[in-house]
């Protein structure tokens, strides 16, 4: 008998739990809208997941170079010899030496967990089961997970996503630390090993104790090492989705800790609105004529004494508010280039060839078309070179200007010298 229908009628919680106690083996395929995504069972052990427009190998890439544990560079040699010889690209970054092996299982693990909760999330959809004698998975790198810790975190995160998604409603908001939270003092030096689930490792608060710092189930600051990890991630305006990329956890354990931390008052959402404002009299400020200066000192300097009232303090906002406009803007740009750019590599991946032009990449809900501009709506700069297989991809500083850190640029080996590459 099949195992298919709807979300509606039989829910994704049941299914893991009908396939983990038959101890089943195949793919359960989940399709909503235009998103379809694969589940990959071993005698009802997952050891699998993907969905077609996050491929996990390409999101592991990514996530890797967004923790620091490869640079981009090493990534870009990885993918060259993945795209001729077909290893998996854990297997390639092994062999280069980039990583550990135990480094990989952790990202395989984190990045496959967080693609099955976030479907855990959908109410609507199709799903389909179809049994196999063997699925074919990374065996030595990946450590199968049972339906039922599957099972536990995911409902522990459909009770509390509700309360986290009112404060965090999605992955694009920018959040920042409140004065509160600047005056705490991180242990700049202490790093921290986390499990998949999150949790700080045994011997780091072994070695605390051993230094003389908190002994185990005490707290640095009032945080845990999770929320201190956050926390020092936290370094400006940063968008949510980069914290998540950057901490090693899944998506539902950073926002469940950036949850904590707002309601401590260490951190605090950026309000769009309050970024438009800041953005808005920054590009007025811009765009007052040449000869308005000299005469609005002038004028400011004879009724100086009403300086807390004066109506031209708009034309001139305060530094610290001209600078946390310009960080946040910045901070929004650089996120939005670095998903423009893993777009870029997925159509590569797929087509063989880079696009001509970005709009080609919002075929296939690979990327939503507004996150080919800036805040202030104006599009990426996109040069393609044939002849070197390469782009460049460049954000405007808010004075339509191109500066070093709102531009990529990234070559993919050319088909003549691809003969000759060796693993």
């Amino acid at each position: 008998m099949a195992l298919e229908g709807t979300l509606r009628d039989f829910s994704l919680a049941d299914i893991f739990q009908l396939i983990g106690l038959q101890k089943k083996t195949g793919i359960l395929t989940l399709t909503s809208n235009k998103e379809e995504a694969r589940i990959l069972f071993m005698n009802g052990l997952v050891v699998g997941a993907d969905t077609n427009s996050q491929k996990l190998e390409n999101r592991l890439g990514h996530v890797l170079v967004k923790s620091n544990r490869i640079t981009q560079e090493e990534l870009d040699q990885v993918l060259e010899v993945q795209s001729q010889t077909l290893q998996r690209l854990g297997q390639v970054l092994i062999l280069k030496g980039f990583i550990k092996p135990e480094d990989l299982r952790e990202s395989l693990q984190t990045q496959t967990t967080q693609i099955i909760f976030r479907l855990f999330r959908w109410t609507d959809g199709e799903y389909h089961f179809h049994q196999e004698r063997f699925v074919d998975y990374d065996q030595e790198n990946f450590t199968p997970i049972t339906s039922e810790s599957i099972l536990m975190e995911g409902v522990r995160m459909l009770d509390e996503w509700p309360m986290i998604e009112k404060v965090i409603p999605n992955f694009d908001i920018l959040v920042e630390r409140t004065e509160e939270g600047q005056k705490i003092k991180l242990d700049a030096d202490r790093s921290f090993s986390l499990d998949v689930n999150g949790v700080e490792s045994f011997d780091d608060l072994l070695e605390d104790v051993i230094s003389g710092g908190d002994a185990p189930g005490e707290k640095t600051a009032g945080l845990d090492g999770r929320q201190e990890k956050i926390l020092k991630l936290i370094q400006g305006p940063c968008v949510v989705q980069d914290l998540i990329d950057r901490s090693g956890l899944n998506e539902f354990e950073t926002c469940r800790i950036l949850y904590d931390l707002i309601d401590k008052g260490l951190v605090r959402k950026v309000a769009v609105g309050e970024m438009e404002v800041d953005l808005q009299v920054i590009e007025e400020k811009r765009q007052i004529p040449f000869w308005a200066p000299a005469c609005l000192a002038a004028l400011i300097a004879v009724i100086g004494f009403f300086s807390s009232w004066n109506p031209l303090n708009r034309f001139f906002p305060p530094p610290t508010r001209i600078d946390r406009a310009e960080s946040q803007y910045a901070a929004v740009v650089s996120a939005r280039l670095a998903r423009v750019a893993t777009a870029i590599d997925l159509y590569y991946v797929k087509n063989g060839k880079l696009p001509m032009v970005l709009s080609q990449l919002t075929r296939g809900s690979v990327i939503d078309e507004r996150e080919l501009q800036d805040p202030f709506g104006r599009d990426f700069v996109y040069e393609v070179r044939l002849a070197e297989n390469a782009y460049t991809l460049v954000g405007m500083s808010r004075d339509g200007r191109r500066t070093p850190d709102l531009t990529r640029r990234k070559g993919f080996p050319s088909p003549e010298s691809a003969d000759g590459l060796q693993p």
